[in-house]
C-alpha cells in the first residue's frame, strides 16, 4: 500500500515544471487517468484516508500543471476530478474548450437526468491542501442508465483546480 501511495506522489510529481505540447489542436479536452489498481481507491479494501492521499496527488498533480502552464494555453483550464464513488475513473483534465467545460459543471434538468452543484466540500471533509489559486467545485450527478440495476446512475464529481466562472 505505501509503496503505491509513494508511485502515485511520484507520478503527480512528474508534471512539476512540465507542460504537455502534445494535446492535439482537434481536441476539446484532454486528460491522465489515475494510476493505481482500481482496488486501491474503491471496493472493500480501501479507506477514506487512502483516498484522500490518492486525490491529494491528483490535486498535486493539477496544481504543477497549473504552474507550469505554457502561454499558449492559457485560457485552457486545468482540473482534478475526483469521482465518488467510482474513483477509479477520477483524472486530470486539460480543458481547451470552455463551452464543453460548462457542460460538465453546469447545473441542469432534463429527461436524462440532473445535475446540481453540492453545497459541502469534499476538500474541508478529507482535509485537502489547494493551492492559491485553486478552488473546488461539486457536482451531484442522476442520470438514466440502462445498464444500472435501477436504470440510475448516481455520482458525485469533485473539480479541483481552475474551476471558478470566467
Amino acid at each position: 500500500m505505501k509503496r503505491r501511495l509513494r508511485a502515485l506522489q511520484k507520478w503527480a510529481d512528474s508534471f512539476q515544471g512540465h507542460f504537455p505540447t502534445d494535446v492535439p489542436s482537434t481536441e476539446r479536452y484532454w486528460n491522465w487517468k489515475i494510476p493505481v489498481q482500481a482496488n486501491l481507491v474503491q471496493g472493500p479494501h480501501t479507506t477514506p484516508e487512502i483516498q484522500a492521499q490518492c486525490a491529494q496527488a491528483l490535486i498535486n498533480a493539477c496544481q504543477h500543471l497549473m504552474q507550469s502552464k505554457a502561454g499558449f494555453a492559457r485560457d485552457w483550464r486545468i482540473t482534478a476530478v475526483i469521482c465518488l464513488p467510482d474513483f477509479f475513473t477520477s483524472e486530470i483534465c486539460i480543458y481547451k474548450d470552455e463551452g464543453y467545460f460548462a457542460s460538465h459543471t453546469r447545473e441542469a434538468e432534463g429527461p436524462g437526468g440532473t445535475s446540481r452543484h453540492l453545497k459541502s466540500s469534499l476538500a474541508e471533509e478529507w482535509q485537502l491542501q489547494l493551492a492559491p489559486g485553486s478552488s473546488e467545485l461539486g457536482i451531484h450527478l442522476d442520470c438514466a442508465d440502462p445498464d444500472q440495476p435501477d436504470g440510475r446512475f448516481i455520482c458525485q464529481r469533485w473539480y479541483f483546480g481552475e474551476v471558478m466562472p470566467r
